[in-house]
């Protein structure tokens, strides 16, 4: 957000719309980073979550409670996973499949990507690439390396049987919104089985919204860990990590992790997501922005990349001057996450704001 001239404080939201200080309305096509998969305010979703406030919130990891098992009830619907472990933020998601991976393995090697971001704890950051993230917080912690995204060759000489897990998303969504190829996504699931190393997919970002409940999903490979977060709860913090086995008990823990209001909101999520079958519908919402000084636009569904020939600030200025909120993903990509609930009419609305915008800016300067 810090390329808007003006930091915007946004007051309220209704659908895939919020509202300034000011009074004037924007599509929200952020979503809190790909987290209200709902839209804002949406009215069943905030009825259920204000009933479970009044009734409990807390019970603390060491009982169960209703609201877990219903929310257990409703993945069970989208996932066959044995185990979930609740925790608070992707990032606690990716730390708790990190430490799985060792205590699962006995080996100390984690493979990551080149670009890749998983989070900016201490385990998570070691895993993520981009150095102006690490660099001040080094040394990190020790048996990550990086291998490029996308190269089959590197994955080859790289996973050994001192591997613990290599972690990688289905599209790299902070570098830019890029697919992972098949070839490789079924290198690393072939070499890690034949290691004895587990294949940790990162769906923090991508889960719900390429038009399958994972992404993995289209390549038709079975990973050993998958993190969720964003979008599971609609906006109350909650992260899933998907296994099929178990810890034990006092490995690994979390205060909040699996509350009933968290748990609550999961479960209300899934339920309307399913029912209006927002999963699979999001698949045909995907738009490709034709232009000047467009490149291209990648992605999957909606989850949506434009890279731009030129710096992208100027486009999101405009943008949002016409009441249009987009994100970024570097210099030069307009990075969309918006909610699920968005309209095929609205995304075609989308499609026109920016290639107006684009082309009305190139024109100004050529």
């Amino acid at each position: 957000m810090s390329l808007y001239r003006k930091r915007l404080k946004i007051v309220r939201g209704e659908g895939v719309y919020v509202w300034d200080s000011e009074g004037k309305r924007y599509m929200d096509l952020i979503a809190g980073i790909g987290v209200a998969v709902l839209g804002h305010n949406h009215p069943e979703w905030a009825e259920e979550l204000s009933s479970q406030l009044k009734k409990l919130t807390v019970a603390g990891p060491m009982f169960n409670h209703e609201e877990k098992e219903e929310m257990l009830e409703e993945l069970s619907k989208f996932v066959n996973f044995e185990y979930v472990y609740m925790g608070n933020s992707g990032t606690e998601a990716v730390e708790a499949a990190l430490k799985f991976a060792r205590l699962y393995t006995g080996r100390k090697e984690i493979i990551a990507m080149v670009n890749a971001f998983h989070g900016r704890t201490m385990g998570a950051l070691s895993a993520t690439w981009k150095p102006k993230y690490k660099k001040d917080f080094e040394p990190l912690v020790p048996g990550f390396r990086h291998i490029p995204f996308n190269d089959v060759e590197a994955a080859k000489e790289a996973i050994t049987r001192e591997t613990a897990a290599v972690i990688v998303e289905p599209i790299q969504g902070e570098s830019g919104v890029i697919p992972a190829k098949e070839e490789f996504l079924k290198t690393l699931r072939d070499l890690t089985e034949d290691v004895g190393a587990l294949l940790i997919v990162d769906e923090v970002q991508t889960g719900l919204r390429t038009g399958k409940f994972l992404a993995i999903e289209h390549y038709k490979i079975e990973p050993d860990i998958v993190t969720l977060g964003k979008g599971i709860g609609n906006g109350v913090p909650v992260s899933l990590t998907l296994t099929n086995f178990d810890v034990e008990r006092g490995k690994h823990g979390s205060t909040f992790g699996g509350n009933p209001l968290a748990c609550k909101a999961v479960a209300v999520t899934l339920r309307i997501l399913r029912r209006e079958k927002l999963i699979e519908r999001a698949e045909k919402k995907f738009i490709k922005i034709e232009a000047s000084d467009v490149v291209m636009t990648r992605g999957k569904g909606l989850m949506i990349g434009v890279v731009l020939r030129k710096p992208v600030g100027r486009y999101v200025e405009e943008l949002q001057r016409r009441g249009y909120l987009v994100h970024t993903s570097g210099q030069r990509v307009i990075r969309m996450l918006p909610p699920l609930i968005i309209s095929e009419e609205q995304m075609r609305e989308v499609k026109s704001a920016i290639e107006g915008v684009i082309n009305d800016i190139s024109g100004r300067e050529s």
